[in-house]
């Protein structure tokens, strides 16, 4: 272990998490600088001109009617994401015999983890927070774990099917980025999105096929590969013999991806961008969803117009309305989620679900209320300290 490696983990965790937010945070405002004065062809006669102009001038011919009408589409069809996503969440709950009312808690858990992942700049978001209450109001926090560690594998599984399933038409935008390339890097997508997808799908089907297949591999499967297979197999075969539900859950990611690419399409739209082919601008809005989630910025931000503007500049006619393009997805995917502020608010310490099933009896949530009452004379005790 070198000692930089030593020193980072002999930290404690609030001490990384403030050095890991902190450079996030240079990161993002690096990212926008380095992308905003960076210069492009302004045009015939123009010369040379910095994004942030490009952007600021394009904006003005914008029409504003045409504006709103889109970016509402783009806020509902991102809504619709949304709801897939927590219904897949929902479905691996119930296969841990885990459920919940879905409106009532689901849900609103969903939006309240959004808005908490968009203010933050940390790791508690969305994962985190609907763990948090799948796991409070159950007190099954070994299942709830199960379910959250199997819907990593399957959304990142929706998002590779959504790359292959577009590849064919969106093969133009490779061949704009890479030229030459392009077979090569097309032939890269298909090993790389097709291997995942296909180990998931047969580890959703067949777990026990994983657990031979790093058998026979053995010492051949680098560490962290073997690492992520291994904690696969181990929450793929919580769920052994419920094919059904998997695959309803793995369809539902892939709903969510593709919605989330296709707010990409209607907030090009939005910017008066017409001349647009479909599956093109989602096949390159997928490619940007995934080289967001290993992005070092805040929720992907800079990151995402950046790539945006490399991958479909050609396509939506301009790295200025490229550059739009990304950012107001952004944006619309907030809007649709932002009043999930609303339910935080609601959030007090006596709230509980209408209803919580563990293997279909009622809990009481007794835990919680014992918990509770602890923190109180806690604090109480401590109060009496402090004024003897």
């Amino acid at each position: 272990m070198n000692p930089v490696t030593a020193a980072w983990r002999s930290l404690p965790p609030r001490g990384r998490s403030i050095i890991d937010n902190s450079v996030k945070i240079v990161v993002t405002i690096g990212a926008f600088y380095l992308l905003l004065t960076h210069e492009i062809d302004g045009g015939e006669g123009v010369g040379k001109v910095p994004i942030a102009r490009a952007v600021s001038e394009y904006i003005g011919g914008v029409d504003p009617v045409s504006f709103c009408f889109w970016l509402f589409f783009a806020m509902a069809i991102k809504f619709v994401g949304v709801i897939s996503s927590a219904g897949g969440w929902a479905l691996l709950l119930r296969g841990q015999g885990l459920v919940f009312p879905f409106w009532q808690q689901i849900m609103t858990a969903f939006l309240i983890g959004r808005f908490i992942g968009t203010f933050l700049p940390s790791t508690i978001g969305l994962d985190g927070y609907t763990l948090y209450e799948a796991g409070r109001y159950s007190n099954q926090w070994h299942r709830a774990v199960i379910a959250k560690a199997l819907e990593k594998f399957i959304g990142i599984a929706g998002l590779f099917v959504g790359i292959l399933i577009t590849l064919p038409a969106g093969y133009s935008v490779l061949r704009q980025v890479a030229g030459d390339h392009a077979p090569r890097l097309a032939a890269a997508i298909v090993v790389v999105c097709g291997g995942v997808s296909s180990i998931v799908v047969v580890g959703l089907v067949r777990p026990r096929a994983i657990r031979f297949l790093l058998q026979i591999a053995g010492k051949l499967v680098p560490g962290p590969v073997r690492h992520h297979l291994d904690r696969f197999a181990d929450a793929a075969t919580a769920y052994e013999g419920q094919v059904g539900l998997l695959m309803t859950a793995l369809l539902a990611k892939f709903v969510t991806h593709f919605t989330t690419a296709i707010v990409y399409y209607f907030t090009a739209l939005a910017i008066g961008v017409t001349a647009i082919q479909f599956l093109p601008i989602v096949f390159g809005s997928l490619i940007q969803i995934l080289g967001t989630l290993f992005s070092p910025t805040i929720a992907g931000e800079g990151a995402r117009e950046a790539l945006q503007a490399l991958l479909l500049s050609h396509h939506l006619g301009g790295v200025a309305q490229a550059f739009l393009s990304g950012a107001l997805g952004f944006i619309a995917a907030e809007a649709a989620t932002l009043w999930g502020g609303a339910f935080l608010w609601t959030r007090k310490a006596g709230w509980r679900p209408s209803f919580m099933l563990v293997d279909g009896r009622q809990v009481d949530y007794a835990w919680i209320d014992d918990t509770e009452d602890n923190l109180r004379l806690s604090e109480l005790a401590a109060r009496t300290r402090a004024n003897p």
